[in-house]
């Protein structure tokens, strides 16, 4: 039997699974601590809410001195796509601007080895944002983590977000501001938009292909990466909205 051509990933060689595990069988291989975290992770639902809130009314007091800092969010050149982010967990040094995106963050450091789980070093802006303190430090240490913003128009094509069972992390999303819910910014997964509490936090499940539009300005979500371990996932059951 003859190995059929597998044609290369569209949007990047990272997606190309089949070329990882011809290279390196280990690479793509889950571990039996996956295999446990992501049977447990199939009992909640793709978009999980949980019982922590954002206090929006502190969140803007806290985000004032950095009302100026917003850095553009994996920009394409001659695309036009209003989407913003600030670091909360970057590498050591780091400030809010840095390491908004892996691929940035490589060529920045040289190290094209880095992963989600080396960007645990807490900026000066999550120090300062006391009013998320108790939703990210129910998992500190968290991985690569930030505020994306993304205004009218701002959008992102349909994806996969870490879909092989040995992804080194899970994501909880909270949505913060007045401009959040299904009518103002659509999280399209599963062939559905989802309704969206204003400044509510979720476990969503972004292994599964899903696409995102603002309609209005000034959208802002927390994006955690949290690493997935056992302890975590438990930590994680113990806090869903609905048991």
């Amino acid at each position: 039997m003859t190995d059929k051509k597998v044609p290369l990933a569209q949007r990047h060689a990272q997606a190309n699974y089949w070329f990882n595990f011809k290279r390196d069988p280990s690479s793509v291989e889950p571990s039996p601590e996956d295999i446990k975290c992501e049977l447990q992770l199939q009992a909640l639902s793709d978009f999980e809410r949980l019982k922590f809130d954002i206090d929006y009314d502190e969140f803007k007091k806290q985000m004032k001195p950095y009302e100026d800092s917003w850095v553009p969010y994996l920009q394409r050149e001659g695309l036009s796509n209003p989407r913003q982010g600030l670091c909360l967990f970057g590498l050591p040094g780091d400030s809010c601007t840095d390491s908004l995106s892996l691929p940035e963050a490589r060529i920045r450091t040289g190290n094209k080895k880095l992963h989600e789980l080396d960007f645990n070093t807490p900026t000066q802006l999550y120090k300062d944002l006391t009013c998320l303190h108790e939703l990210v430090g129910y998992w500190n240490p968290l991985g690569r983590s930030m505020l994306v913003k993304t205004n009218e128009g701002g959008y992102f094509p349909p994806h996969k977000d870490h879909p092989l069972l040995n992804r080194s992390c899970f994501r909880v999303i909270a949505f913060i501001g007045h401009h959040v819910d299904h009518e103002a910014y659509e999280w399209e997964m599963n062939g559905r938009v989802w309704r969206i509490k204003q400044n509510a936090s979720y476990y969503v499940d972004t292994r599964k292909t899903h696409r995102t539009h603002s309609w209005q300005n000034d959208s802002i979500h927390l994006i955690m990466n949290v690493p997935k371990t056992w302890e975590n996932v438990m930590k994680l059951m113990a806090v869903t909205k609905n048991f």
